[in-house]
């Protein structure tokens, strides 16, 4: 589909209310083959599209402002969308749809960043990157046309927000920190968390155990 952004390629599953399925950073929609066979089980209907410069979307900006933009035309065009269930960047970029005006009753975020210009770089140090790469990024990412837009405040934004909220994170996730979930959760209205441990961070997103707690929080009644 068209969107301000570029293409962008979405699927529908299932006919009625459906939960949008946002993928991370260089991901795509593959990520979410066994949590769409779950809800398949249970008839409803998902939504899943590839974030702009990820998978089939060749749009051209990858940034959070894009991603979120995308989100709120795919649940508008391919709707009706009651809840999200987000990995990674596909966390902040959600919820900043929602802040935007994208009306969503829940939201389960897994293995979510918390995102500043502090901690930037440091998660890429992290996982690992060499500084050497680390610094040429720095250098690529400030000469964007986009470098001088603030960075996403999620934790400034969560508080005002009504949708139920699960956050789910693995203890030993070497990308983003368990403590951003858990400062997350405490400014979220309402909002739970599930802790697990031994998932790292993308694979958290397809454990079993894991996507049956997702599941079960998307289609509870309260």
């Amino acid at each position: 589909m068209a969107t301000p952004q570029g293409g962008v390629k979405a699927w529908r599953f299932g006919a009625g209310r459906a939960t949008l399925l946002v993928h991370g950073w260089d991901d795509d929609n593959c990520l979410w083959g066994a949590l769409a066979e779950k809800f398949a089980e249970i008839g409803r209907a998902v939504v899943a599209l590839d974030l702009p410069g990820h998978g089939f979307s060749p749009a051209e900006d990858p940034s959070l402002k894009s991603a979120a933009a995308a989100i709120d035309a795919v649940a508008r065009s391919l709707g009706p969308i009651d809840s999200i269930v987000a990995h990674s960047f596909g966390c902040p970029a959600s919820v900043a749809a929602m802040v935007n005006g994208l009306p969503i009753g829940r939201i389960a975020l897994v293995a979510t960043p918390l995102p500043n210009a502090a901690n930037r770089w440091a998660r890429a140090k992290r996982a690992g990157v060499p500084q050497a790469v680390i610094d040429r990024a720095a250098e690529l990412y400030a000469a964007r046309p986009d470098a001088a837009e603030p960075v996403f405040d999620m934790a400034a934004a969560v508080p005002s927000l009504q949708a139920k909220a699960l956050f789910v994170h693995s203890l030993d996730d070497d990308q983003c920190p368990a403590a951003d979930a858990e400062r997350l959760r405490g400014l979220w209205p309402g909002a739970k968390l599930a802790l697990m441990d031994g998932l790292g961070h993308r694979l958290i997103a397809q454990d079993a155990a894991t996507l049956a707690r997702i599941v079960a929080f998307i289609d509870a009644a309260d």
